[in-house]
């Protein structure tokens, strides 16, 4: 796949398939970049900059915690705080912070880059297509959901059953965004994130 402006002037991509990974899609947003710099000192919403929530999920802080299941831990009850996801009904962590994300400097540069959150790297403060946005609202949201599974796995005693449930999820314990965008979509059904008709639309 490949990004691109489409007819409206838009964020959007060309095409999906079965073998389309969340890894493909990152690639393609950094090719497009690339070819469409956009300066962050021109960046009108400044997201790291204002008191929006920086929404962290499982393979950033397990990258930042070098998959260290304790320094992971620690991280999460040091830096992050529970946040309601009301749009996906779901609790989420987010960095504790008045203002400013800990991780920018004041030249606007991410100290974190390459561990930076998935959240991040789909992100583009340009227009975006509305297939474009439902796709990285269903990716954020998986991985989001995933580092709440793991903190609750790691840190309790749970049943079997619940286990199971909680593995339903195709990021928890993933290594990696190389992860399936069909296996996020059929979560995103089964989660009821996602319809039939609306999924067509994103291919």
């Amino acid at each position: 796949m490949k990004l691109l402006f489409d007819s409206e002037g838009k964020v959007n991509y060309d095409k999906l398939d079965k073998d389309t990974t969340v890894e493909d899609i990152l690639k393609a947003i950094d090719i497009f970049l690339n070819s469409n710099p956009l300066p962050c000192e021109d960046c009108e919403e400044s997201c790291c900059k204002k008191a929006w929530s920086v929404e962290i999920d499982n393979i950033c802080v397990n990258r930042i915690s070098n998959w260290n299941n304790e320094d992971s831990s620690d991280f999460v009850r040091q830096r992050l705080v529970k946040k309601r996801n009301y749009y996906r009904e779901f609790d989420q962590y987010v960095l504790n912070k008045e203002k400013n994300c800990h991780f920018i400097t004041e030249e606007n540069y991410c100290t974190i880059y390459e561990q930076r959150p998935i959240i991040c790297r789909l992100y583009i403060c340009i227009d975006k297509s509305y297939r474009y946005n439902v796709v990285r609202e269903l990716i954020g949201s998986t991985y989001l959901q995933a580092l709440i599974f793991e903190e609750e796995m790691r840190n309790n005693s749970i049943s079997e059953d619940l286990i199971k449930e909680y593995k339903r999820n195709p990021a928890v314990f993933a290594k990696g965004y190389d992860i399936a965008l069909n296996d996020i979509l059929n979560y995103a059904e089964e989660e009821g994130w996602l319809y039939d008709d609306e999924r067509d639309e994103l291919y």
